[in-house]
């Protein structure tokens, strides 16, 4: 006998559409109703990024974005300059309130749903978001000096693909069934991440509902992560002898090649 094993984010997507389009009085109860399709994102030490499927259903007709957002934390940029052909650090700025990653989805461009100037208390482009990022001893710097490496931070993070520069595609079924698929790149931090969804009418944001998506390192590269917090003394020590032990037995190789 053959048993049919689902997943757990087949069973969301399967609830959903049934109180969508088999129990309309339900879904109609509240404006948005949004799932993810795994609550949880593992970091392995095989882990080459990740797909989690957003999806739900709204009311009636309107716009929906996505935002999600990545546990705020201190971020340090640094800046090189060329002195007498080698780069050195020239200067350090650190901000506050930096999220780990940021991204957008969204049913149409972002210019045809916001009105001009955003949402007052309702950040949804990167440029809102980061206008909570406060910058550390702020009054030891120009102005300019403070623009040009908060720019530099949002190039570092583009570089690693922590701050997409793309709005991802949501598509809609009907007027009521909503989808997105988010792609996490390989270097995505652990922590709480919230993915937020928004629903827009006439420039203005009528419903917001949240979930909380969780990124943890899990297997080996979990245990040696508590290693290195639980007992660090030893973890350091550990270390260093086995940097020892590879080079002499590179050294003895070598000897005799």
């Amino acid at each position: 006998m053959t048993c049919l094993r689902l997943s757990p984010g087949f069973i969301r997507v399967v609830v959903v559409l049934l109180l969508a389009l088999g129990a309309p009085a339900a879904a109609l109860a509240q404006p948005l109703l949004v799932d993810l399709s795994r609550p949880r994102v593992s970091i392995t030490s095989a882990f080459r990024g990740a797909d989690v499927l957003v999806f739900g259903t709204i009311d009636g007709p309107g716009d929906v974005v996505i935002t999600v957002s990545g546990t705020p934390t201190r971020q340090t940029v640094l800046r090189k300059e060329r002195v007498f052909g080698l780069w050195v650090n020239a200067g350090r700025q650190a901000f506050d309130d930096v999220p780990a990653y940021y991204a957008i989805a969204a049913t149409r461009p972002l210019e045809e749903i916001l009105p001009p100037g955003g949402v007052p208390g309702t950040p949804v482009t990167l440029e809102e978001r980061l206008e909570s990022v406060r910058a550390v001893d702020a009054q030891r710097r120009r102005p300019l000096d403070l623009t040009d490496f908060r720019q530099g931070l949002v190039a570092a993070k583009r570089r690693e693909g922590l701050f997409p520069d793309t709005v991802n595609p949501i598509t809609v079924v009907g007027t009521r069934l909503f989808r997105a698929e988010l792609r996490f790149p390989s270097r995505l931090p652990v922590g709480d991440y919230e993915v937020r969804a928004y629903i827009f009418r006439d420039g203005q944001a009528v419903a917001a509902v949240s979930r909380p998506l969780v990124v943890s390192k899990a297997g080996f590269s979990a245990r040696v992560s508590e290693a290195a917090h639980e007992i660090a003394p030893v973890y350091g020590a550990g270390a260093i002898a086995l940097a020892l032990a590879i080079g002499w037995l590179a050294g003895v190789v070598a000897r005799r090649i």
